[in-house]
């Protein structure tokens, strides 16, 4: 009976090994050294992110279909599933280019009035409008990323989505300028699902995801049960670094096509955006770098594909650093590149020991009790918070809050200084809470780690059972003091 039991769990760890290999295991592993680049380079560059305590989750290096780098920063492990931001929008293209492959859509020239029957449409510039002006960012409606996309946040507000985005004014002719506009992804979501009869997710789960043999993915939608064809797709960071090499090798995965190169081949550097820069097809390209192809998220999400370097480089983070550089990184790394040294141990080791928390400057647990047992009812504030409440339970402190839409979240913090993982409310998806208590304020870094946020709490309990927050959250520029009564 031993035995048998020794069995099953044999086969059951087998089962949750594959599973949690699945991804990695894609690529085969290699050193720096092997694919021309320097580890010492690599591993210094690393040292100096941690050092600086820039905001990065995780950093893929993809080298001649070989994984030289695999680097996840404490408390991001790189098995999450993370948020891409706007680089939505380019696997958003890629989705439209295999519905024409497929013919659920003609052609990228099909006007987009097409697929919108019951709206009554008279203005002919908008019966101008094609499915690639949209992927272009070139439809010429009024709207950009000027006011942090007021447009984006207004249609949101509407009840009627397309409405609001077939009567916006047109700033410009289809076709004329470039002019960042989320809403036209939103659009295309529309219009791949009407011409699929599936969900964008569903679509891409089915034609995407499975072939390249994705982990789980999640994806938000609205009202309608559209998904938000401009961002709010999360995958892991394996999947999003298959997504380049998809693009690296033409559209082929384990010898099939998934993708046509006659659409690949379309991403090119159609619309100017200011000196070298360009958008064509849903991608950033420079016109002085032929080489690079980018997509490009909200808080550091970036995939590089360097095309005749057979290179590329996926990394997400949760805000306020330039992912921009770390492409220089690995292009120095290949430079700098000597084949007389080897400091693959040094990265290894690196990488193991940025995965890891912090145990320098713990503190000893602590919480003021005039704040514990209480329930705060907050003043409107920009994260949706309506009530906060602290408690000390048999395993520790915890901190309880309930959002505007009546949603909460109940979270383990680590009141000395290490983070503890829960749960967001959205996706359930892993989330880190860490807390201290110093010079008569409680510091609580509330990390929603796959979803880009790290709110941070300043707060300070006073009279009269009253309390005083500022939230501050980089990749939103928030900075706001809240006030707070007992309920």
């Amino acid at each position: 009976m031993l035995c048998k039991n020794c069995l099953w769990i044999s086969l059951f760890l087998l089962h949750v090994s594959a599973v949690l290999a699945q991804s990695q295991n894609t690529w085969k592993t290699s050193s720096p050294e092997e694919q021309g680049m320097s580890s010492l380079l690599l591993a210094n560059a690393i040292k100096q992110i941690k050092h600086d305590g820039t905001n990065i989750h995780s950093l893929l290096v993809i080298k001649n279909n070989h994984l030289v780098l695999d680097a996840s920063f404490y408390p991001f492990k790189s098995t999450y599933a993370h948020d891409l931001a706007s680089v939505t929008k380019s696997i958003t293209s890629l989705l439209i280019g295999i519905a024409i492959d497929k013919k659920f859509i003609s052609s990228e020239n099909e006007p987009i009035v097409n697929f919108f029957p019951e709206y009554k449409i008279n203005n002919d510039t908008l019966k101008s409008v094609r499915i690639k002006d949209l992927l272009n960012m070139s439809s010429g409606f009024q709207c950009s990323w000027d006011d942090g996309e007021r447009e984006l946040g207004e249609m949101r507000k509407t009840t009627d989505w397309v409405k609001f985005m077939l009567t916006l004014r047109f700033a410009n002719n289809p076709d004329a300028q470039f002019s960042y506009c989320s809403g036209n992804f939103y659009l295309l979501a529309e219009i791949l699902q009407r011409a699929t009869k599936m969900s964008c997710h569903g679509f891409a789960q089915k034609y995407l995801f499975k072939p390249l043999d994705f982990g789980a993915s999640y994806w938000l939608t609205n009202y309608k049960g559209v998904n938000h064809g401009w961002g709010d797709l999360h995958i892991s960071i394996y999947d999003f670094a298959k997504i380049g090499c998809l693009i690296l090798n033409g559209g082929e995965w384990n010898g099939k096509q998934i993708i046509s190169k006659q659409w690949l081949n379309k991403i090119q550097p159609l619309h100017k955006i200011q000196k070298t820069e360009f958008y064509g097809y849903g991608w950033w390209l420079d016109s002085e770098s032929p080489d690079l192809v980018q997509a490009i998220g909200r808080g550091g999400q970036r995939l590089f594909i360097f095309k005749t370097r057979n290179m590329v480089i996926a990394t997400d983070g949760g805000g306020g650093y330039d992912s921009g550089k770390l492409d220089d990184i690995v292009l120095q790394a290949i430079e700098k590149y000597d084949k007389n040294e080897n400091n693959y141990a040094l990265l290894q080791k690196t990488t193991k020991n940025i995965s890891l928390p912090d145990t320098s400057t713990t503190t000893p647990e602590a919480f003021p009790q005039n704040g514990l047992n209480k329930t705060f009812l907050l003043d409107n504030n920009e994260m949706g918070l309506r009530s906060m409440r602290f408690e000390k339970r048999k395993t520790g402190y915890y901190m309880t809050v309930r959002f505007a839409d009546s949603s909460v979240e109940d979270n383990p913090i680590g009141m000395n200084n290490q983070y503890k993982i829960s749960k967001e409310h959205t996706f359930g998806l892993p989330m880190a809470t860490k807390g201290k208590w110093a010079n008569d304020t409680l510091f609580i870094d509330y990390n929603r780690l796959c979803r880009i946020e790290n709110y941070k709490f300043s707060i300070i309990f006073k009279e009269n059972d009253a309390m005083e927050i500022r939230l501050t959250e980089a990749s939103k520029d928030i900075n706001q003091i809240i006030r707070a009564k007992k309920m």
